[in-house]
């Protein structure tokens, strides 16, 4: 379990969210025969207050039917933007970003190798050297698992990875 200071607001949205989300990035491909999109080299994404980086990012879209009963990514239209211009975050399945993992909200920030978050269940999985900070306040394992709307972390040990916390005091209460 996390203190209280790690679970804030959803960081990427719920999908009733209406913030946009902005990712920048040197390259990005559309496949919408894989409802994906994925984006490389440099990749900065930004909605509200939160702020993520990676070397590679990988956006899901959920699979829908038109009118016509055909399969479609999201909202997406065949038009001149390539189907891109009907997407919105409701859209959203999951995203996965890899490599080199930062992120920052508020105070609270971390690092992994790869981070994965669930729209539709607001949590974030951690894995790969998962670091959460909060000031001073750190907590390390396996895999970190942050359930959003339920207020609460969990954090898994495995082979040779032992789940790690540090509560700094701030002096007071003496």
């Amino acid at each position: 379990m996390l203190p209280p200071a790690f679970a804030a607001s959803s960081p990427l949205g719920g999908n009733d969210s209406k913030s946009p989300i902005r990712v920048t990035a040197d390259n990005m491909i559309y496949e919408p025969d894989k409802n994906t999109v994925v984006f490389s080299g440099n990749v900065e994404v930004v909605r509200d207050d939160f702020r993520m980086w990676s070397a590679r990012l990988t956006m899901y879209m959920k699979e829908r039917k038109d009118a016509a009963g055909e399969k479609n990514a999201g909202n997406a239209q065949n038009g001149a933007s390539g189907g891109l211009d009907a997407m919105k975050a409701g859209d959203l399945d999951r995203i996965v970003a890899e490599k080199n993992v930062r992120f920052r909200m508020d105070t609270k920030s971390g690092t992994a190798q790869k981070a994965t978050w669930l729209a539709d269940k607001e949590e974030l999985v951690l894995e790969g050297n998962p670091v959460l900070l909060d000031g001073q306040n750190s907590v390390t394992g396996k895999r970190i698992r942050y359930f959003v709307r339920e207020n609460r972390s969990q954090v898994e040990g495995g082979s040779g990875k032992r789940v790690e916390a540090v509560f700094s005091s701030n002096g007071k209460g003496r």
